[in-house]
């Protein structure tokens, strides 16, 4: 397989699953070496790197120093089930939300950087720890997601980014568990592991890019579905 340019890690992880999902790659076996990874796919090590951290974010795989990395888990249901939930939002609908989550969130994980508290981080860290514990529970997860962004938006300072955010995930609940189950759990793992690494250590422009790439990602596997549900 060769990748091409266009959403590489993405790929990356689709060549993963499809090795775990065809027994090539067994639970309790080292996978390939990230450079023998590089080597065949034809990517930066960067790259295969960020998507071998998703799995190890969902618990699927385990870097063992001085080892390599290990598959200790083969479930792939924490990548979800596209179209369980059927349609009852349109495409446009979560396109239009997840452009205006991109412009507010950005700017609101910047403002964070600078003004949030230790207990502020403190309830990131339990959020995204429970978020962790609830992957395959779409329910509690979107929960705990939506909470996560809250609080980040709180953190803002800004009481009119708060309060916008806060009504648009209030009016968008069931809108967001249909996402839950289109594009799974291990974005919203990943992205908000490292968005909080980087507000631990306030660099806003570092949070602000990772808030939007996790958007983007968001929105790009949401587009992605939609080809392959116009071309079925």
């Amino acid at each position: 397989m060769k990748v091409v340019k266009n959403n590489v890690t993405g790929q990356i992880i689709a060549y993963m699953k499809e090795n775990i999902e065809n027994g090539t790659w067994k639970v309790g076996e080292m996978i390939p070496s990230e450079n023998a990874l590089t080597r065949e796919l034809g990517v930066s090590r960067a790259s295969v790197r960020a998507a071998i951290q998703q799995f190890i974010a969902l618990g699927m795989m385990e870097s063992r120093h001085g080892k390599g990395t290990f598959l200790i888990s083969g479930d792939l249901t924490v990548f979800g089930h596209p179209g369980a939930e059927g349609n009852a939002y349109s495409f446009h609908d979560i396109m239009k939300s997840l452009e205006y989550r991109i412009i507010v969130e950005k700017g609101a994980a910047a403002l964070a950087a600078e003004h949030i508290t230790e207990e502020g981080l403190g309830r990131l860290r339990e959020e995204l720890e429970q978020m962790r514990e609830n992957v395959g529970n779409s329910e509690e997860f979107v929960r705990c997601d939506m909470a996560f962004h809250r609080e980040i938006a709180r953190a803002s300072d800004n009481m009119l980014l708060y309060h916008g955010l806060n009504e648009v995930l209030n009016n968008t609940v069931d809108y967001h568990r249909q996402l839950n189950h289109l594009v799974g759990y291990q974005n919203g793992i990943y992205y908000h592991t490292v968005i909080l690494e980087a507000l631990e250590k306030r660099d806003g422009k570092k949070a602000a890019r990772l808030m939007k790439k996790h958007l983007q990602s968001t929105r790009k596997e949401v587009e992605d579905y939609q080809e392959r549900e116009l071309e079925a």
